[in-house]
């Protein structure tokens, strides 16, 4: 009888997973296959503790698989690309060196704000395996930007800043800062996506001034940590580009819900907060777009616990322009 069990369970596995492949599209050889599918399977382990969790009323978000369920860890970990390591470039570059976002802490604020109704939010991207999340974060913010002062809406080109922004402490698609691709925005300005389109991968700077076409007076930093400086400035300026440590296994599946963990370590992953709310139940949320595409999360966004300890470290690098 227990034969029987392993004969079954490694049948239904091998069934979901050429469902799986299937409906993405995924081909590996016979080897590759192998080691695929057992990481599917341990992936599809910790979706379904999760979901018992939430079940349970342990937790208040839900897992479920997605295209990053076959990657390895090292695999995964390569799409979360923010990065501190050029020392040269960011030497000094602390809370200190940056201008400070001023608010009034005695401000009243809207109980709930959503930019994607107000139209200042571009459609969902997936960057791929690409640790290109800084040059999505700072394109998606200076977005919004551009569309507040000029009053059109444009997909501006994280390519762009992939391939040209090494000089301002960015590493192609091994990481860099949304305060880095800032600086290169105010000195050369960003090119439209349809001027500069997504490849995926690194390749060579191909800016020209004539396709240069959005640029940043300046940008300031929220005070870190302080999570009503940042609920001021989504409210009052619009979208808000931010970071979070983005590797626990029940966020790279997260479906739906408000997420929150006690595991999170630095910030590593660059997102856009695009307003928040309040749950009756569950509490306060911060609204996020991230850029693993459509079928990840709702529809490509989360929630994420606010005013809950600077949860994830989602008020601890976050930048707006000016």
């Amino acid at each position: 009888m227990e034969d029987n069990g392993k004969i079954q369970a490694m049948e239904k596995l091998e069934t979901e997973w050429i469902n799986y492949t299937t409906a993405l599209g995924k081909h590996y050889d016979a080897e590759e296959n192998s080691l695929r599918m057992a990481i599917f399977e341990s992936n599809e382990l910790i979706t379904e503790e999760t979901n018992r969790k939430y079940e349970q009323g342990l937790i208040s978000y839900t897992n479920a698989l997605n295209h990053l369920a076959d990657l390895t860890d090292e695999e995964f970990n390569m799409m979360n690309g923010l990065s501190f390591s050029n020392a040269t470039y960011l030497q000094g570059r602390n809370q200190n060196f940056f201008k400070l976002y001023q608010y009034n802490r005695n401000q009243k604020l809207p109980g709930a704000v959503d930019w994607r109704r107000g139209g200042l939010v571009t459609s969902v991207k997936n960057q791929g395996e690409c640790g290109s999340c800084y040059a999505f974060a700072a394109a998606a913010v200076l977005e919004s930007y551009y569309k507040k002062k000029r009053g059109v809406l444009i997909d501006l080109s994280p390519q762009n800043i992939v391939d040209c922004s090494w000089d301002y402490g960015n590493m192609g698609c091994n990481g860099g800062t949304v305060s880095g691709s800032f600086d290169y925005a105010k000195d050369y300005g960003i090119a439209q996506e349809s001027k500069y389109p997504y490849v995926h991968t690194v390749q060579q700077c191909k800016w020209r001034s004539n396709i240069g076409i959005v640029t940043v007076n300046d940008y300031v930093l929220i005070p870190q940590g302080d999570e009503l400086a940042l609920q001021n400035a989504v409210a009052k300026l619009g979208p808000v580009a931010v970071a979070i440590h983005a590797t626990q296994p029940d966020f790279r599946f997260y479906k739906s819900g408000i997420y929150s963990s006690s595991n999170c370590g630095e910030p590593n992953h660059a997102v856009l907060v695009v307003g928040y709310g309040r749950h009756p139940i569950m509490g306060d949320y911060w609204i996020v777009k991230n850029r693993w595409g459509t079928d990840w999360g709702y529809s490509g966004y989360f929630h994420i616990a606010r005013n809950k300890g600077n949860m994830c470290g989602i008020a601890t690098l976050a930048f707006v322009p000016i």
